[in-house]
């Protein structure tokens, strides 16, 4: 398998839990379809190995947590950590970010990391560069937004943000 067929998706970050999964963070925003990616070609000595995908979560905008076949303990991911790895060109599509996707987050709790609820989702605000969740809190509403950086895992099922809340931000309300 030549490198050029396929395309450069990023990287894998670091274990999580015992049981093999990773996390794998990916160089361009992810769609809701990144949860049918099915497998990924990790760059081992220069040469990409093909491994099928067990499970898959979303956690940010940019990053997964997958548990990959044949990768069942903390020391199997240790071996490719910080590794590039690829996908096929035809799930390109998974890591193209389509705005539209971060509309159906209203209507999703807001915590923050100590699990504190901050309010719910009552819009998605698409600002070029900067787009922005309109939160309803005890005290009013507030925008928070919607970056990378600051969000630290979405729960789909439970309808979940969890954030990082800049301190002073929520005085701003």
């Amino acid at each position: 398998m030549k490198k050029d067929d396929f395309c450069f998706a990023g990287l894998l970050l670091k274990p999580t839990g015992n049981k093999g999964e990773v996390i794998l963070k990916f160089n361009k925003d992810l769609s809701k379809e990144i949860l049918k990616l099915e497998s990924i070609l990790i760059e081992v000595d220069g040469k990409l190995v093909p491994f099928f995908i067990e499970s898959i979560k979303t956690k940010s905008t940019k990053t997964v947590v997958v548990k990959l076949d044949g990768v069942d303990s903390e020391d199997d991911t240790n071996e490719f950590i910080d590794s590039n790895f690829f996908i096929a060109p035809e799930n390109q599509q998974v890591i193209d970010l389509n705005l539209d996707n971060y509309y159906d987050v209203v209507g999703y709790v807001v915590k923050d990391e100590n699990e504190e609820l901050i309010g719910s989702v009552v819009d998605f605000i698409d600002v070029v560069n900067n787009p922005l969740l309109n939160v309803k809190t005890k005290s009013g509403e507030i925008l928070i937004p919607a970056n990378d950086d600051l969000i630290i895992e979405i729960d789909d099922d439970d309808k979940i943000i969890v954030m990082h809340i800049p301190q002073g931000l929520l005085d701003l309300s």
